[in-house]
């Protein structure tokens, strides 16, 4: 039996001729740019997730750097950020003029801390900037009162946690601002490039809609040096077809994690631990392994996907060279050495899960 990586496409496929549907009525509409289906996407997107604002952006890295400049981050500061996260996270630090300060994460979580974090904060750290990472929302009732405690900034990259919740709100509800990816393999994917930054800050929000657009509110005057980054109507109407759909897509998601701990993996790798009170949505199922690299080539000869991500974290990628740690990263290094995401997707079967567990325990010879 194969088993895939991502198990996402065949709850999708019920829903193109409704998305086909939608996209045709703004082709023929002619308002391609910040029209209706925008405007709408965002307002149900803040309903969802129980904001005040949302403004929609061309991708997830473009969110994170007009999110930065909104909560007054620029040059001259220093941002706190997990070296185990996807490079565009320190990258979107360094394009808002700010250096990022590369932090451990909690072993067990891979999630910054506050832990994690203090010991790097100093006279020019202006933000926090923790990640949601493979979709569990990291602690962040203790990461508001470390921010609190020294006046920072809270911005939650929530890329991968569309759906998560932590002590009963919503990923992206938790900070001063958050940013999401649209990216076509998130939970909440469209069929192209996407992001937003939501908020409850009225000033944040009109910041960012200005940086959006050229650091302009009319097209005549320019009161910022901005982007040319908006969520287009196309995405923005595929967008909206999905996202009723993304509650019963986590559930199932969970159903997934919750069949693999059933199938008995945890006897053979180590499993992945939400954060206290976390709801995760499982944008990925990464498990522990120290027999990682045999375990993915295993699998993948007997047609049950698996792939290894972040093996190269922040602090060894050549182009944050100048960004050096300034310490050890133990629960960085252990993870990207260790981790291995399995299958996931709401459209997983339970006789798949069955298959890639059984296929993990024989490969690893535990019964």
């Amino acid at each position: 039996m194969s088993v895939p990586l991502f198990a996402i496409r065949p709850v999708l496929e019920p829903l193109f001729e409704e998305v086909a549907v939608r996209q045709n009525e703004v082709l023929r509409s002619g308002q391609y740019i910040l029209g209706p289906e925008v405007e709408a996407f965002e307002a149900e997107f803040a309903a969802f997730l129980g904001v005040r604002h949302c403004v929609g952006v061309a991708n997830g890295t473009d969110a994170l750097t007009i999110a930065l400049r909104a909560l007054g981050v620029g040059p001259g500061d220093e941002v706190v950020v997990p070296a185990l996260t996807f490079y565009a996270t320190a990258e979107a630090v360094v394009n808002a003029g700010a250096t990022p300060v590369l932090c451990d994460v909690d072993p067990s979580t891979f999630d910054m801390t506050a832990a994690t974090a203090e010991p790097l904060i100093g006279p020019r750290t202006k933000a926090l900037l923790p990640v949601h990472l493979y979709g569990n929302p990291a602690p962040m009732g203790e990461l508001r009162e470390l921010a609190s405690a020294h006046g920072l900034r809270l911005l939650e990259d929530a890329a991968q946690a569309a759906g998560a919740k932590l002590n009963g709100r919503m990923a992206g509800a938790l900070g001063d601002a958050a940013t999401f990816s649209f990216f076509p393999s998130k939970n909440l994917g469209g069929f192209g490039d996407g992001g937003a930054i939501v908020t409850d800050d009225d000033g944040v929000a009109a910041t960012a809609r200005t940086l959006r657009f050229h650091g302009s509110e009319n097209k005549e005057l320019h009161t910022e040096v901005g982007y040319n980054s908006r969520l287009d109507e196309m995405q923005a109407a595929g967008l909206r077809v999905l996202l009723p759909h993304l509650a019963g897509w986590t559930e199932s998601r969970r159903r997934v994690a919750a069949a693999y701990t059933e199938n008995g993996l945890g006897g053979a790798v180590g499993l992945p631990v939400e954060t206290e009170g976390s709801e995760s949505c499982y944008h990925l199922y990464v498990v522990r392994c120290p027999e990682r690299d045999r375990l993915a080539e295993r699998l993948a000869a007997v047609g049950v996907g698996a792939r290894a991500y972040y093996t190269i974290p922040l602090h060894r990628q050549p182009a944050l060279r100048e960004f050096p740690p300034r310490g050890p990263l133990p629960g960085v290094d252990s993870a990207a050495a260790e981790s291995l995401a399995l299958p996931m997707g709401p459209a997983l079967s339970d006789e798949q899960v069955a298959e890639a567990s059984r296929a993990i325990r024989e490969v690893l010879a535990v019964n």
